[in-house]
């Protein structure tokens, strides 16, 4: 089976190498978890260490966001950009009004396909599908949207980070993202002594012996590592 690497120091040996390629992870966690500097550490150094071009997809975000991120962690984005191997782009979540619940997810692949098809893109990021869940408000409908949406790139041979927001004691905002998914890397919080640490734990991998167990994931200017078991 051939594997992605995650990016994450740490994290590949737990996964056998790395996710599954290609194949759909689901990567959740509520606000201030990490979820969007591990997105970037992913296309990151996928392009950066491994010549594997990558697609970011912002959801109901800014440039500026991500800027603050970049100009912290030292990641030379603009760099890989300028040579067409990394794009970023954005939607409006008051575009999806527009099209009829039967044809948004194909309006949706047909933007995903020709940006990933121009720059070969092994490695895409979404972030977040949460605002496409509640622009739906159908509980059904947004679970075939994801499953098709997953169908696509993983034919496209992408490797894919879902980024979503995770309600209390869930793992997701809506209840159905990880059941289309291949993988889900589960971000949180968790008291230990007298403050909260930042963990990660593997829920699900399809195809992937992995331990059942929460880490403690590290913060810092170089981006994301695994540090102990909690």
């Amino acid at each position: 089976m051939e594997r992605v690497k995650t990016g994450i120091p740490g994290l590949d040996a737990l996964l056998e190498g790395g996710y599954p390629h290609p194949s759909s992870i689901l990567l959740t966690g509520p606000p201030g978890s990490g979820k969007t500097i591990y997105g970037l550490q992913y296309l990151y150094r996928g392009v950066a260490d491994y010549k594997e071009n990558g697609f970011m997809v912002k959801i109901e975000g800014f440039e500026s966001d991500l800027q603050w991120y970049v100009e912290r962690l030292g990641f030379d984005l603009p760099k890989y950009q300028k040579d067409g191997k990394l794009v970023i782009s954005a939607y409006d979540p008051a575009e999806f009004e527009k099209f009829e619940l039967r044809t948004l997810h194909s309006e949706i692949i047909l933007q995903l396909r020709k940006v990933i098809t121009q720059i070969n893109a092994k490695r895409v990021v979404i972030d977040s599908i949460t605002p496409l869940g509640l622009s739906i408000n159908d509980r059904a409908h947004y679970r075939t949207l994801l499953y098709y949406i997953s169908k696509a790139l993983k034919e496209l041979g992408c490797t894919t980070l879902f980024v979503g927001e995770k309600a209390p004691d869930q793992i997701s905002s809506f209840g159905v993202e990880e059941y289309v998914m291949d993988g889900v890397i589960d971000l949180d919080f968790v008291a230990k002594e007298d403050a909260f640490v930042q963990t990660l734990m593997i829920r699900k991998m399809r195809a992937t012996k992995f331990p059942m167990a929460r880490y403690v994931l590290d913060i810092s200017d170089k981006g994301l590592q695994l540090a102990t078991s909690f």
